[in-house]
């Protein structure tokens, strides 16, 4: 016979843990069909599209040698993605769920995060960011690393170690410096290019995604020196796809410091959220994918941050599905900053787009 507890919480539609138990069940057994299709997609878009493509379009001539690469980013995405959403799911619940909110109740916030990721994966973002970068986004760090060779000698490539252990190596590196990105990305003059990331007012999953696409630091701090250091290109696959992974976790809407680990070793959501804070009465810190670097340069400020802490940036933002405006606003103030222009506070809108 029933309990009678369970019986009348069944009966008011109270959420007992045999129907916890068969969510679960079902978001497992969905997850799982997924990328049994998403794998076996995968396989058969590398066996029936070729590698290299030639094209003939308005009696001009395409050709790429790279479609194998764009299938295997595209197919990433559409792995890593839905495992962030799917693990966010199960350990907050399908009605805290990042997934949830985005399908049926997005706020303007959270469409600024739907649009950019959209964009994003169409490249259209990719194309405006090599016009507002001038092209520096093109300087090669392997081209660099061969005329090193040659001109001396010396071979920076990687250390004759065995792949399980180049990859917590080569992680810890790039950790170190992409901790020097994001510490110079909140200076001054940088800060207004990193502040449109900053500016989500909600956090989920797609969050990670929201960056402006002219900022550039990452590639003179983070990729030419491991592109000149030779880091091998199926290590640093893995490990991007690590950060990825984990930039989508932090920023969606999981209640954990994950005890020493987040202390540690890898930076856990609540310490993320702390870094997104809006009051700004103290430092910003916790900058490290590896809290490891927060402790060392000083940067490291509470071990349990309040999971409850208002995010956001004291300029004000469009926000919504059309992203242009704000892009360029803050495109304007990066170039304002360094010619003495205000460039951060409610003061420095400069009012474009402005709705009528």
């Amino acid at each position: 016979m029933k309990p009678a507890a369970l019986h009348a919480a069944a009966e008011i539609g109270v959420e007992t843990p045999r129907s916890r138990g068969l969510a679960r069940a079902v978001l497992v057994a969905g997850f799982v069909a997924y990328v049994v299709v998403a794998l076996a997609a995968w396989w058969l878009a590398l066996r029936l599209i070729p590698a290299e493509l030639t094209l003939t379009l308005l009696g001009k001539t395409l050709h790429t040698a790279s479609v194998h690469d764009h299938l295997n980013n595209v197919f990433l995405i559409f792995l890593l993605l839905p495992t962030a959403l799917w693990i966010e799911c199960v350990t907050v619940g399908w009605e805290q769920s990042s997934l949830r909110q985005l399908l049926f109740a997005r706020t303007r916030s959270l469409n600024t995060d739907l649009a950019v990721f959209v964009l994003g994966q169409g490249h259209v973002l990719d194309i405006v960011g090599r016009v507002m970068m001038l092209g520096v986004s093109m300087i090669s760090g392997a081209w660099i690393h061969e005329a090193i060779r040659t001109a001396t000698g010396v071979n920076l490539g990687p250390p004759p170690l065995p792949f399980a252990l180049q990859l917590p190596l080569y992680f810890a590196i790039y950790s170190f410096f992409d901790y020097w990105t994001h510490r110079t990305d909140h200076t001054k003059f940088f800060w207004p290019l990193h502040r449109y990331h900053h500016s989500a007012e909600d956090f989920g999953v797609v969050t990670s995604v929201r960056q402006h696409p002219a900022t550039f630091t990452a590639i003179f701090i983070v990729n030419l020196p491991l592109a000149v250091l030779g880091a091998p290109t199926d290590v640093m696959i893995y490990v991007n796809v690590l950060v990825i992974a984990i930039g989508l976790l932090v920023h969606g809407k999981i209640d954990s410091d994950w005890g020493w680990v987040g202390r540690w070793l890898i930076q856990s959501p609540n310490h993320h959220r702390a870094h997104h804070k809006l009051d700004m009465s103290r430092p910003t810190g916790h900058f490290a994918i590896a809290p490891i670097w927060d402790r060392l340069f000083g940067t490291w400020y509470e071990d349990k941050p309040d999971p409850k802490l208002v995010i956001g940036v004291d300029t004000p933002y469009q926000h919504g599905l059309f992203v242009p405006r704000d892009m360029l606003r803050d495109y304007a103030h990066f170039w304002m900053g360094w010619f003495g222009g205000r460039s951060d506070g409610p003061e420095s809108d400069l009012k474009l787009f402005e709705s009528r």
